[in-house]
């Protein structure tokens, strides 16, 4: 079978099944305060579980912590639970109310364009079901305690059902539905669990206790093997996990290339709790920390004491390392309710990142000062998102003036020339450049809106995956404009977007030039083993032939080509 791999990494054990009975309600209820009774007991009992399992969470990755966050601001949502005792009070039963009004909102979801919006219908479903069994007085499967190796399968696994699960014995999931931007596909990655979604058929091809294999890069699902294909295959895991722990042993290596040449590998992380993460894989800086964590894990707007307590830990953390902080980039898939105007048509077109900004002038003065206060502390540099034009960073950068002045007046200090430089997201600004160069420290492309931008095409839309992609001829020229325009102005030009961690990009990233390479911390230990094997003036020559290329499959090929004659067992 064949699915679309959404955490890398090969898999063969049994497999558990994690059956979705009927639940079937009563046909008699209570009176309306009866069945309300029963209604605000569980979703108390739901509500204190969640927060147990948030907790729990967070020592194992901040990603499922904030997920779990977000489940319990929709629990003490009045928009959400007046509606349902509103329809208990009509003479509904308390599951039938929540089944109704919840899947009211799950039809909304599912019936957004936003590709991300929709497959939050998952996190609703995920909620009313948890109410609904409690309702219902019926359990969960335990899966947070397993006697073996086990990958788990479903039609739709869980944000709080990944939370929970044995993590130690959990070493692999697989799914019917789902994307590659679901909260749980965002887990498994985080927890470094292999995973695939989008399996058509898969529940009718699998059933519990059944040994099979996958293999989470690919997509492919492996049952009915023959001992031949079962010894390949673990044949091959065993290889995986010597290269996993060669690669895990350079941690504490420098990045340089085979002719000698050093390199710098940086990580990008969410949250304060990541960091240990990327010094673990042997990153040596921080070189995107996605200051909006603190607006999405709340309903309730983060104040400075918050942000700068925030800062601190990480700067103190990483000691004399650079630590990146982006600033504000809500919009787009990232929305925040009291942060939120009118509904846009195109979001990612419309009022994000610097551009809220600008409209919530004292929310991003919060911001600023809270960095400014934190900047003592380490090696901090602040980066402006989703920057269109000079008279933005401009803007940007009088705002930090502002701020100054409102720190003088408090008598609190802050390191006066910190360096600003600007997230490079939009063609336009690729352009020109040399322009906004000459008026920052340092750029770092974000491949990942850039490429949507230059090419028209959704990075979340599945249908159209295969059209947005960073080996197209025009955004290498992009990327390369970029990276000339800062070196001829003297300053560094980084990449925090996905591209920065993919393999098939980095001996074509080395001979364009960039100066840092920012990426997920799982990705760093196979790009170090990588750069060692590589040498600068054949990257450059590389390079060179595939800025003549014309489409996106010619530059694929090309490197799949030089990878081939060029690396050694890659």
């Amino acid at each position: 079978m064949q699915g679309h791999g959404v955490s890398k990494g090969l898999c063969y054990a049994k497999v558990l099944v994690l059956d979705e009975e009927a639940l079937i309600f009563p046909s008699e209820i209570g009176c309306p305060e009866e069945e309300t009774e029963i209604f605000w007991a569980a979703r108390a009992d739901v509500l204190k579980k969640t927060i147990e399992l948030r907790d729990r969470a967070s020592n194992l990755a901040e990603a499922a912590a904030e997920i779990l966050d977000v489940h319990c601001s929709l629990l003490e949502d009045k928009g959400l639970l007046e509606p349902i005792q509103s329809t208990i009070d009509g003479g509904a039963g308390a599951a039938a109310a929540v089944e109704q009004v919840m899947n009211g909102l799950i039809r909304q979801f599912e019936g957004m364009e936003n590709t991300y919006f929709s497959q939050r219908a998952l996190d609703i479903k995920d909620i009313k079901e948890n109410l609904i069994r409690r309702i219902l007085k019926i359990e969960k499967e335990d899966i947070s305690c397993l006697p073996e190796p086990t990958i788990i399968a479903g039609k739709d696994i869980t944000p709080s059902t990944t939370a929970a699960m044995d993590t130690e014995k959990v070493v692999g999931m697989l799914m019917e539905m789902g994307g590659a931007s679901s909260h749980t596909a965002i887990l498994a990655k985080t927890l470094d669990i292999p995973a695939i979604v989008g399996i058509k058929g898969l529940l009718g091809e699998i059933q519990t206790g059944q040994y099979i294999g996958f293999d989470g890069a690919t997509g492919e699902v492996f049952t009915h093997l023959n001992e031949t294909e079962i010894a390949d295959l673990q044949a091959r895991i065993s290889r995986q996990q010597e290269e996993n722990d060669r690669r895990n042993a350079l941690a504490g290596k420098k990045a340089v290339t085979r002719d000698g040449v050093a390199q710098e590998l940086w990580g990008n992380i969410g949250s304060p709790a990541d960091a240990d993460k990327v010094l673990l894989r042997g990153g040596t800086g921080i070189g995107l920390f996605r200051s909006e964590f603190l607006y999405l894990a709340s309903d309730i707007l983060p104040d400075e004491e918050k942000q700068y307590l925030a800062y601190k830990q990480v700067l103190e953390f990483m000691g004399e390392k650079p630590v990146i902080v982006r600033t504000l980039d809500i919009g787009g898939d990232k929305e925040v309710a009291r942060l939120q105007g009118s509904k846009e048509e195109n979001p990612f077109l419309g009022v994000r990142a610097i551009r809220l900004c600008r409209r919530e002038t004292a929310v991003f003065h919060t911001q600023l000062r809270a960095l400014l206060r934190a900047s003592v502390y380490g090696n901090m540099k602040i980066m402006f998102p989703m920057i269109s034009s000079l008279e933005e960073l401009r803007w940007a950068k009088e705002q930090l003036d502002i701020c100054r002045k409102q720190l003088d007046e408090r008598q609190i200090p802050y390191i006066e020339k910190l360096p600003i430089g600007i997230m490079v997201e939009i063609p336009a600004v690729a352009v020109c450049a040399e322009q906004f160069a000459a008026e920052c420290d340092f750029f770092s492309i974000g491949t990942n809106d850039l490429t949507q931008y230059a090419l028209a095409a959704d990075r979340g839309n599945k249908e159209i995956t295969d059209l947005c992609t960073w080996f197209h001829p025009g955004v290498i020229r992009l990327i390369q404009m970029t990276i000339t325009a800062a070196h001829k102005k003297g300053i560094s030009c980084g990449m925090c977007g996905e591209a920065a961690g993919d393999p098939k990009m980095l001996p074509l990233l080395l001979g364009l030039g960039l100066d840092e390479y920012s990426m997920a911390a799982s990705a760093i230990p196979e790009i170090k083993e990588l750069m060692g094997k590589l040498e600068i003036g054949a990257c450059k020559k590389l390079a060179e032939q595939i800025l003549q290329l014309s489409t996106a499959a010619e530059v694929e090929q090309k490197l799949d080509g030089w990878f081939s004659s060029q690396i050694t067992c890659f």
